[in-house]
């Protein structure tokens, strides 16, 4: 028997055509994000607690989201649900300051004003197809960058470098594990010896091949793709883009930004060994973007 479809409702909305932006670590992100949260009547999230605990939780060990689906998906509504609410203590809109009891846990006066949501929290990326049996009619828009700038934004990172701390890096339950990047067990044998260069590469690596599965999976009605580099000039293209595609009355003006776009930082921040690093490791896929040439 077909269950019928969940009704979520946030501050009294009914939550439709949910918006979350994927990308791998220093992609983008960001700027997409703020975009579509400035547009009119649009909230996106970012970072909530709740939110990173249950997408975590799925990016590493991807099993749990097929081997406990619905209960998955259950975990992740009720986490957005929260994360949506605004208060008077949670809305960015509000002003910070002393708030009585009787209202903190009230719908703010910007609740009211929003009638569409999103999220854009780290590595929200690893966490789609969960997403998409959490939310049967969400949009998706995904960003690429070229692997060479994002392995040298991530070594400048200490919350991307953390995540390749023994601790943290926990691959002996899942295989392939597409947030390390690691396919086979020829791949897991060799990671401890690789240079952290070279896991920021893998990384970068599992996210555009898991982007590109996820185009063929979801199709160009539920799934939009943007090149990082082909955002700056092309703010006005862009920004018609995603009115297009996701019904946000984006301005091209929140597109710009206020600082370098970082287009080619690898060739000033990467060694030699760094650059050898990355391309022993994504060259494939550097090659299939359009960031490297190919060899006959």
């Amino acid at each position: 028997m077909k269950q019928p479809p969940y009704i979520l409702v946030v501050n009294g909305t009914k939550v439709r055509r949910p918006v979350f932006v994927l990308g791998a670590p220093h992609s983008g992100v960001d700027l997409i994000s703020h975009a579509l949260g400035s547009a009119p009547g649009f909230y996106i999230g970012s970072g909530n607690a709740g939110v990173l605990n249950t997408v975590y939780a799925v990016a590493r060990r991807p099993s749990i989201a097929e081997e406990r689906a619905s209960g998955t998906a259950s975990l992740l509504r009720d986490a957005f649900a929260e994360s949506w609410q605004l208060t008077p203590t949670t809305c960015p809109r509000c002003p910070q300051g002393p708030v009585p009891a009787r209202e903190a846990a009230e719908p703010c006066r910007h609740a009211r004003e929003v009638t569409r949501f999103g999220d854009a929290s780290p590595d929200l990326l690893y966490s789609t197809t969960a997403l998409n049996a959490a939310f049967d009619d969400a949009t998706f828009v995904q960003i690429i960058r070229d692997g060479r700038d994002v392995v040298a934004a991530m070594l400048d990172d200490e919350r991307s470098l953390a995540w390749f701390r023994p601790s943290l890096a926990n691959l002996e339950h899942e295989l392939p594990n597409p947030f390390f990047g690691i396919e086979n067990e020829q791949e897991r044998a060799d990671y401890p010896e690789l240079s952290t260069a070279a896991k920021c590469a893998l990384r970068w690596r599992g996210a555009v091949r898991l982007s590109a599965r996820l185009r063929g999976a979801l199709g160009p009605e539920r799934l939009m793709t943007l090149r990082y580099e082909d955002l700056f000039g092309r703010e006005v293209e862009t920004a018609e883009q995603l009115r297009e595609f996701t019904g946000a009355r984006v301005s091209a003006v929140e597109l710009v930004r206020a600082d370098s776009p970082g287009i080619g930082i690898w060739r000033s921040r990467l060694t030699t060994d760094q650059r050898n690093d990355v391309r022993a490791v994504a060259r494939t896929e550097l090659a299939r973007l359009g960031y490297v040439q190919k060899r006959g």
